[in-house]
């Protein structure tokens, strides 16, 4: 620490003190030549602690978990090059799905980068391969990035460690710092950890934002059938309470799409259910498109979260509130954050003018159909269908965590009733398979800090994830047991890539892996104490209410708890199905049209 009477601070104490500030009490990452005298840092800084991955892509996708949790930036430190490298994968997918994230790399030394020195790390480049340049890496990451400050000039790095954060959180994107080995230890005033962060999101025009609440509270006075559509971007940018009270006030039929799952309360009475085109429920895509005014907040428009693009609102039924725009039935705002725009909204809504919202019973929403599998298993075999049937209806608490990965539990967990308060993440844009098991780790770290500060209820983290997706991050399970984290893992275990399975090649030896990795061993085989975790298997459904239900099971919450489920390896959930086949249909047809127009011959894929 320094000392009261120190009129400087060493560079690397200033950065993660100012990490610290934000409120944030953990670095994650994987140590390296390049950035060890920077880490010793961290523990000049009282509150501050360490969590070591196994690599630095698990680093990666567990600051994503750990920002999507606290609304701050999941902070992962790597070494220059291949570190930094590895670690990019899951900054791209925080990137894509708008996770606030900060990636300090450690680089080598200015003078090398200056001399153009040939280390171990870098790459050769020049006409002969025999002339390097340092700084490649650093370009290799703008693409996924908000704001970077490679920390070469003295003169102004405080200003610029600042610049970077506030753009991360102001914009939930990642961003970076490059920090060179020799100034880790450079001078900074003390002074300039007094400054204040401004976190505030402020238009330039607050004239227009007036405007254009008032045209929107307009068109809402003057509708017959409005209804919310509510998606991934409002979440992001810390909404939900702003959200809930529109919802509230308003009493219109609320919706989500697939990738908001859960950001409306499921029980509040004005939800109806999530719209995804084509692949919605029964009746659910006809109730928002037959509204005569949509307000579209946080929209992410890919192709898993529209129905494969099968989403069809009018312009001139449509409200698009979005970070980088504001539009009204076609007319665009570019460069207006709808923040202030939707507190403006909330802040002015005319009950007496609102109209008579339809009830959410008038719609006949239908069930999700039952998921067909293997006809040869028994009649108290496991399948999608009824794990999560009794996942939904018993085992499910308000308040919890729930991470779903990238595979079949993705689409399956969609027909889950959630309870009040269930907080629901799944990577279904960018879609990383592998991510869901570090990011539910980063989770757990995030969520410890907020019970440790008493910012919020105490709440278990849950995660749904498949046997071939846990293969590719499954080793930092010893990063869960080694610091005591608790969460809820179940293993879906369907013998590969069943997803994959469900798009191409069923049988394919391209979509197997091992048949035999002993699951319910691997805590013992990574050393892990046996007091910190709980393991079972289960294979029917009388099984898992049994073990559910167990005292055994229930007395382990201070524990990791890991369930192996078996389950066929063709047990498709119906959404996936559903979206496979309407992507076939899109598919033939644009190769067909590409073709003809390429004067080819069509090709079938």
């Amino acid at each position: 620490m320094t000392s009261e009477s120190a009129t400087t601070v060493p560079l690397g104490t200033f950065l993660f003190s100012r990490v610290h500030q934000l409120g944030i009490s953990r670095i994650l990452g994987v140590p390296g030549d390049f950035n060890m005298p920077l880490l010793d840092h961290i523990f000049n800084v009282e509150g501050l602690d360490w969590i070591g991955f196994c690599n630095e892509l698990n680093a990666a996708y567990a600051a994503d978990g750990y920002g999507r949790i606290r609304g701050l930036p999941g902070v992962v430190v790597t070494t220059y090059g291949v570190g930094e490298l590895s670690a990019i994968n899951g900054v791209s997918g925080a990137f894509a799905e708008h996770v606030p994230l900060l990636h300090i790399v450690g680089t080598p030394g200015r003078p090398h980068f200056a001399n153009r020195t040939w280390l171990h790390h870098t790459l050769p480049g020049g006409a002969n391969f025999e002339d390097p340049d340092l700084y490649v890496y650093s370009r290799m990451s703008a693409p996924v990035r908000c704001a970077s400050a490679f920390l070469e000039n003295v003169d102004n790095l405080a200003e610029e460690i600042d610049r970077v954060l506030i753009e991360v959180w102001r914009k939930s994107l990642p961003g970076y710092l490059f920090v060179p080995l020799d100034i880790v230890n450079a001078p900074v005033p003390v002074a300039k950890l007094d400054a204040e962060f401004n976190l505030k999101i402020v238009n330039s025009d607050p004239v227009l934002e007036d405007a254009l609440a008032e045209e929107i509270l307009d068109l809402v006075y003057k509708s017959a059938r409005p209804a919310f559509l509510i998606d991934l971007l409002a979440r992001r940018h810390r909404t939900r309470e702003l959200v809930t009270e529109i919802i509230n006030k308003t009493g219109f039929p609320s919706f989500t799409t697939e990738i908001a799952k859960g950001f409306v309360d499921e029980d509040n009475p004005a939800y109806v259910g999530r719209y995804n085109g084509k692949l919605s429920l029964p009746n659910v895509q006809e109730a928002l498109e037959s509204s005569d005014l949509v307000i579209n907040i946080g929209p992410l428009l890919s192709d898993n979260n529209s129905g494969s693009f099968t989403r069809h609102i009018e312009d001139d039924q449509l409200v698009i509130l979005h970070p980088a725009y504001v539009s009204v039935k076609g007319v665009r705002h570019d460069g207006v954050h709808f923040l202030p725009v939707l507190e403006k909204v909330v802040a002015k809504i005319d009950k007496t003018k609102l109209p008579v919202p339809r009830s959410v019973s008038s719609f006949k929403i239908g069930l999700p159909p039952s998921t067909v599998y293997n006809e040869s298993a028994s009649a108290d075999g496991l399948s999608t269908t009824s794990f999560y049937k009794y996942i939904s209806s018993n085992f499910l608490r308000p308040h919890d965590i729930v991470f779903a990965e990238s595979g079949t539990a993705q689409y399956a967990i969609g027909d889950v009733k959630f309870p009040a308060n269930v907080d629901f993440h799944t990577q279904l844009y960018y879609s990383s398979i592998g991510f869901a098991l570090p990011a539910a780790l980063g989770a757990s770290v995030a969520q410890r800090e907020i019970e440790t500060a008493k910012a919020g209820p105490a709440a278990r983290i849950v995660l749904f994830e498949g046997d071939g997706s846990s293969q590719m991050t499954i080793q930092d399970l010893t990063t869960v047991t080694r610091n005591g984290y608790n969460p809820i893992i179940f293993l879906i275990n369907n013998s590969g890539y069943t997803i994959e399975r469900a798009i191409h090649g069923p049988y394919a030896k391209y979509n197997d892996i091992s048949p035999n990795w002993k699951w319910t061993e691997l805590f013992s085989t990574f050393g892990a104490d046996q007091s910190r975790y709980f393991i079972a298997t289960v294979r029917t459904q009388h099984e898992l209410a049994s073990l559910l239900d167990s005292k055994e099971f229930n007395a382990a919450e201070g524990k990791a708890r890991f369930v192996e489920v078996v389950m066929d390896r063709l047990d498709i959930p119906w959404r996936l199905t559903a979206q496979v086949e309407l992507i076939a249909d899109q598919t033939k047809a644009l190769y067909t049209d590409y073709a003809n127009k390429k004067g080819e011959a069509p090709r079938d894929f």
